[in-house]
């Protein structure tokens, strides 16, 4: 009896552990959804092509491309950056928008530059978002589960300046 109460202890206890594991590694887990439905990032939005017409006229040839095992990196000019689907029916489609660094015209649909700061980002998007960390850095995130899509602006420990902004497909790894 006293050995079956230990082992539906330590088996109650690492089901603790795996769950909270989960959401400390994964915290967008536990945030409410929020609509992302018209968001873009200097007129792009996500699952975009980079081969369309209307992308093309705004973006012309990329400046520079790193290919990676999954997609094609590319930056623009204007201060955007791209990760696209590399190959099958659907290369090109845009799966993350990046935007970072001083002085970038780029902005989101409701108008959060890069040096913006974390209060302004909480007063356009609201209070449904999770906070995360990652390369120094103060990550502010919103994700909309409908459209499968994550916003996430990173900002500079200390002050709380907006230093990159990233729209992803929320499949993007």
């Amino acid at each position: 009896m006293h050995t079956k109460k230990m082992m539906w202890s330590a088996a109650t206890g690492l089901i603790a552990v795996l769950l909270i594991s989960c959401f400390l590694i994964r915290p967008q887990l536990l945030a409410r959804s929020t609509d992302l439905s018209a968001e873009s990032i200097g007129g792009v939005k996500v699952r975009d092509n980079i081969s369309s017409s209307s992308f093309t006229d705004m973006y012309q040839q990329p400046l520079d491309k790193q290919n990676n095992e999954m997609y094609d990196y590319y930056g623009w000019e204007g201060g955007l950056s791209t990760a696209s689907i590399n190959s099958g029916s659907q290369k090109g489609t845009i799966l993350r928008l990046i935007i970072s660094g001083p002085d970038n015209p780029l902005q989101t649909a409701k108008g959060i530059h890069t040096g913006d700061s974390k209060e302004k980002v909480l007063a356009l998007y609201g209070n449904k978002y999770y906070k995360s960390g990652e390369q120094g850095a103060d990550i502010i995130g919103y994700i909309d589960r409908e459209q499968k899509l994550t916003l996430e602006f990173w900002c500079v420990n200390g002050s709380g300046e907006v230093a990159e902004i990233r729209l992803d497909d929320a499949g993007v790894r």
